[in-house]
């Protein structure tokens, strides 16, 4: 059983250590793909997607070794255990010093988790607001067509009552 523990331990750093990375090159695409949004660089905007992706992908495979890390372990130090324990009370559990190595690179993981949970919601709100933008826009843009008489064959033509407006579109 120690021998297990001693084994797994320095794998489970390891990837802790690794997934926390992971999480701040995502933190880091996410800011530069919020500044192309900015920019309305949409070629910026589309890397900066396939990067994260690849990065999340990699995030997935670092948690799945993960998971079975600590259910290995978790046998290794409660063979009763129907389930895996949390991280925490895994690491409570185990000696020193693999328990305060545990603890903080859990802790700093955590923290870069919820610092790409805080960028994500930033730039989701950001797209909604150029989606409702953009939305409205082509509205006003549709709008002053059919004024002008080029409404598709499909709609009522303008009657003669309408007047001309001018549009002025601005970046």
């Amino acid at each position: 059983m120690a021998d297990m523990i001693a084994k797994h331990i320095p794998v489970l750093e390891t990837v802790l250590k690794q997934s926390a990375e992971r999480h701040e090159q995502l933190l880091t695409l996410m800011k530069r793909q919020r500044e192309c949004l900015r920019l309305a660089d949409h070629h910026g905007v589309s890397e900066c997607s396939r990067l994260e992706n690849t990065v999340v992908q990699a995030i997935g495979d670092l948690e799945k070794r993960r998971l079975e890390l600590v259910a290995q372990l978790t046998r290794a130090v409660d063979p009763s255990a129907t389930q895996p324990m949390r991280m925490r009370d895994l690491a409570e559990r185990l000696p020193e010093p693999a328990r305060g190595r545990l603890l903080v690179l859990r802790e700093q993981l955590r923290e870069r988790i919820m610092a790409v949970k805080e960028q994500s919601s930033v730039t989701r709100r950001a797209t909604e607001a150029l989606l409702h933008h953009m939305q409205g826009l082509v509205q006003t843009l549709g709008n002053a067509g059919r004024a002008a008489g080029y409404a598709p064959a499909n709609q009522p033509q303008p009657t003669i009552t309408q007047t001309l407006g001018t549009l002025r579109v601005t970046a």
